[in-house]
C-alpha cells in the first residue's frame, strides 16, 4: 500500500502522545489503590494478570503510534512512489503547497 487511508497530522501524533499521559495517571491512581490496601485482590496473580493486560495496551498503543509516525513521514509501506515524489518536489520549487 503506497497511499495512507487518511493522512496523519501533527495533532494526530500529539493526541496519540497525550494518551500516555492519561494512560500513565489510570497507571499511577492503580498503584496508590493497591498500596493503600483500597484495592484488595484475591490473590496476587490477579495483580500480575492486569499490569500484564496493562502492558499489553501500552504495547498497543505504541504500535499506533509508530504508524502514524511511518504514515506521517511516508516511510515503510507507505513511501511515495518516486513519481509522486518528484512531482511533490517540483510543486515545492514553484511555491505550491498541498
Amino acid at each position: 500500500m503506497s497511499e495512507p487511508l487518511f493522512d496523519v497530522s501533527r495533532f494526530d501524533i500529539e493526541q496519540e502522545i497525550m494518551e500516555i499521559g492519561n494512560f500513565a495517571s489510570i497507571l499511577k491512581n492503580y498503584a496508590d489503590m493497591v498500596y493503600d490496601g483500597q484495592w484488595t485482590s484475591s490473590s496476587q496473580d490477579d495483580i500480575h494478570t492486569t499490569l500484564h493486560g496493562f502492558a499489553h495496551l501500552l504495547d498497543a498503543h505504541a504500535d499506533k503510534m509508530m504508524q502514524s509516525h511511518c504514515k506521517h513521514y511516508r516511510l515503510n509501506e507507505w513511501k511515495e512512489n518516486t513519481d509522486y515524489e518528484q512531482t511533490t518536489e517540483n510543486s515545492m520549487a514553484q511555491g505550491k503547497t498541498s
